[in-house]
């Protein structure tokens, strides 16, 4: 296999242009092309197809760039140890805004951003667990409602819900409360088709409690933000944080969340499993 033609790939399926990528490796689209054909007819399989105008890269396409971008991840790894020092590419890690705000702050403070520069890409994490297996990210922190069988996971937490309320709320001095309880009222939600969003209305509509959609928002903050605009009461992680003028009480007949950390298996990465280490410690 020739190696060069893989990390043109590799930058080719970063960009899915070849004007872009062509650009980026300072070679010429027709040389581009020929590269990915080539590389195409080595591995025996179709690495790209047209959607519309758009090029999305196909299953084998996707292993192939992941492939690419690993080893040359490695190789600079082994390069900066030969030459005496540590490898000064980036460790990056995906997450959703829930997580990056309440679950990660401790742990990126702490880990040694003057030895490795540490990027965050805010996702969804569905997006997440794909930048993972694509090479696209080292470590991930997402809700799994399945655990890939190709990947290495590690149970970060599990959270419950609570449900904010305004203070005057009629359900605000309960101590606890049931998705029955919820009848009638109107909520603050996730869009439609979000885990969280699916598993409310899932409990809500087993327990025969009729509701009503106030306001759909991405994002923890802005729902708390909608809730303490009077706008509906709302359903979040037992992790956020209840603003003044609020009270939040446990929602129970819920399943609990679980957020795990998530990791493409392979040899041993000082920078990524340091990073691992220290988001584990930091909610043990």
């Amino acid at each position: 296999m020739n190696y060069d033609w893989v990390f043109s790939f590799a930058a080719f399926a970063d960009h899915l242009n070849f004007t872009r990528a062509a650009a980026a490796l300072h070679i010429t689209q027709p040389a581009l092309h020929a590269q990915i054909r080539k590389l195409s007819e080595d591995v025996g399989a179709t690495l790209y197809r047209r959607n519309g105008r758009a090029l999305v890269l196909t299953v084998e396409g996707r292993r192939l760039a992941a492939f690419g971008r690993e080893v040359q991840a490695r190789g600079s790894d082994v390069l900066a140890e030969l030459r005496g020092g540590e490898s000064r590419g980036p460790i990056v890690l995906a997450s959703g805004q829930g997580a990056f705000l309440y679950l990660l702050g401790s742990a990126m403070r702490r880990f040694p951003k003057d030895r490795w520069p540490l990027r965050a890409v805010s996702m969804s994490g569905p997006d997440t667990i794909q930048a993972v297996r694509d090479a696209r990210a080292d470590v991930g922190v997402a809700v799994l409602p399945n655990v890939p069988a190709d990947l290495d996971c590690r149970t970060l937490r599990r959270t419950g819900q609570i449900v904010l309320l305004p203070r005057g709320h009629r359900l605000a001095k309960r101590r606890s409360l049931k998705p029955s309880d919820l009848d009638t009222e109107r909520i603050v939600v996730a869009p439609e088709g979000s885990p969280h969003r699916v598993m409310l209305a899932q409990a809500l509509a087993a327990a025969g409690a009729q509701w009503s959609v106030a306001v759909e928002a991405t994002g923890w903050e802005l729902m708390i933000q909608f809730v303490r605009y009077g706008l509906g009461i709302g359903v979040v992680n037992d992790f956020c944080p209840v603003p003044r003028g609020l009270v939040g009480v446990r929602l129970e007949g819920v399943p609990d969340v679980e957020y795990h950390v998530v990791t493409r298996p392979g040899a041993p990465r000082e920078s990524r499993d340091t990073l691992v280490r220290l988001i584990l410690e930091s909610t043990a």
